[in-house]
């Protein structure tokens, strides 16, 4: 009993959480923090943002000191030696006056160690060398061991680490703003889809009221039929207008699910995920003159903001190229211990400061500076390009948001008008003074007019949302 309770419990909650979810309204700005979090495109440039931090910090590391560590042991077969071949005696001139190895003063009464003096001058001539057999030298073991422990700190070298440095630093700053510039045109995409999804539904209300109205007009007209005021050609037109209307009502009901397909897409969630949106299409004001928008589009671009770091890369660059000029100075420390087993070890260290200047390659150097010259002036051209590039798209959204307001007020009047016209045309045609064409043509008339206003709504509200993101304030 207990779990049967829980049981139906569980499913009471379900039911009721799935339909708080179902009819929870989604905003515009939820939209878009969804689709930040969960589009793979942005988290494909976080990890791109990652990549290139740690490529800055590894151009710190270079002008870090290394320290390099081996240790290696080796065993022979035999321990290396040198042979010696044998020796016969003999008498060989002293030279420098020097006492022979093989004299022995404890020994003088031995021939073979007498030394033969120059009787005019008293001093060793000759001395005489015992014969010796043939021999093996060892001069080496077979267990070997070395530990070695080498460190190298860079001193200068001409810029070349720092401004690899500045240059990586600057690439995550590229990345961050390559970033930024997608999360901007995600976030225009989101709105754009979001307005289109509201004026599909609004396109969908008019639909349903046309058609109702249209249905209406059908009772009047069979009314009518019944009694003789009217020939049946004028009711079969209504009915063909109304089974028009009902197609419109299935084409707009189809216009709805595809912009919710066109949200959830963006959403990174399944297609036929419902969405509840609610509220009509904000009319925000244009609040600052073309001019204004255009010097804060130069100023905030993510686009102009990425080609000037660029540029200052390319100046970095050439400073790069440039360290080839001069010499590189760099110290370096090393330990060495070996023996032939761990315990008994021999150890010698070197400590010392190099330079390196590479003084002539062809002119290989001279024509990687050009080039790296080069690059800046064509990161100029494309600034230039960039700018005027951004002034245009400024004053294009700028002018169709103009445009669209004025729509608007337009398409405010034509609905005035055009409920008026099918009011007038409803009640002569209650007077038998016009034909049921009057009456439809001036009910799509109304229809029309409300699209267009809506339609001019949706697209200020679009435009507006391209104007910032033109701005760079998106």
């Amino acid at each position: 009993m207990y779990r049967l309770i829980c049981f139906c419990i569980l499913c009471v909650y379900l039911v009721f959480a799935n339909t708080v979810y179902a009819n929870s309204s989604l905003s515009l700005e939820e939209a878009i923090n969804i689709a930040i979090a969960n589009n793979p495109s942005i988290k494909a440039l976080e990890e791109e943002v990652y990549g290139k931090e740690m490529d800055k910090r590894s151009s710190i590391a270079n002008m870090l000191p290394k320290i390099e560590l081996t240790y290696g042991y080796a065993r022979l077969k035999e321990e290396p030696s040198f042979p010696m071949p044998a020796q016969s005696e003999a008498w060989l001139p002293v030279v420098n006056e020097q006492k022979p190895y093989y004299f022995n003063e404890d020994n003088l009464s031995d021939p073979k160690n007498n030394i033969v003096f120059d009787p005019a001058t008293g001093k060793p001539a000759l001395a005489y060398i015992p014969p010796t057999p043939a021999q093996d030298f060892v001069i080496g073991t077979k267990d070997n061991y070395k530990f070695t422990v080498e460190a190298t700190q860079p001193i200068f070298t001409g810029g070349a680490l720092l401004n690899s440095y500045k240059i990586a630093k600057s690439d995550v700053d590229v990345a961050s703003i390559d970033k930024q510039k997608a999360i901007r045109e995600l976030k225009l995409n989101v709105i754009e889809t979001y307005y289109g999804l509201i004026e599909a539904k609004e396109f969908y209300e008019v639909a349903k009221s046309g058609i109702s109205s249209i249905a209406a007009h059908l009772n009047t007209a069979q009314a009518f039929y019944k009694q003789g005021m009217i020939p049946k050609n004028d009711l079969l037109e209504v009915q063909v207008r109304y089974a028009q209307a009902k197609q419109n009502l299935i084409m707009a009901e189809n216009g709805v699910k595809l912009a919710e397909s066109g949200l959830n897409l963006l959403l990174a969630r399944d297609l036929s995920t419902p969405i509840v949106i609610g509220g009509e299409i904000p009319m925000e004001p244009l609040l600052n003159s073309l001019t204004v928008c255009t010097d804060k589009a130069l100023g905030n671009r993510q686009e102009l903001k990425s080609l000037n770091l660029q540029l200052e890369m390319a100046k970095g660059g050439v400073r790069i190229a440039k360290s080839v000029f001069v010499p590189s100075v760099a110290a370096t420390y090393t330990y060495e211990r070996s023996g032939e087993d761990p315990d008994v070890e021999d150890d010698t260290w070197t400590a010392g400061i190099g330079l390196s200047w590479n003084l002539f390659e062809g002119s290989s150097h001279y024509w990687q500076v050009s080039k790296a010259k080069s690059k800046i002036t064509q990161l100029n051209h494309l600034i230039q390009a960039q700018r005027n590039q951004i002034s245009l798209e400024v004053k294009s959204a700028y002018l169709s948001a103009e445009e669209a307001f004025a729509r608007t007020k337009v398409a405010t009047q034509a609905i005035d008008q055009a409920k008026e016209n099918l009011r007038i045309q409803k009640d002569r045609y209650n007077l038998q003074v016009v034909t049921s064409t009057d009456v439809l043509d001036a009910q799509s008339l109304l229809d029309q007019a409300k699209k267009n206003y809506i339609s001019a709504r949706a697209d200020y509200a679009k435009d507006i949302a391209k104007l910032s993101a033109a701005m760079g304030s998106l």
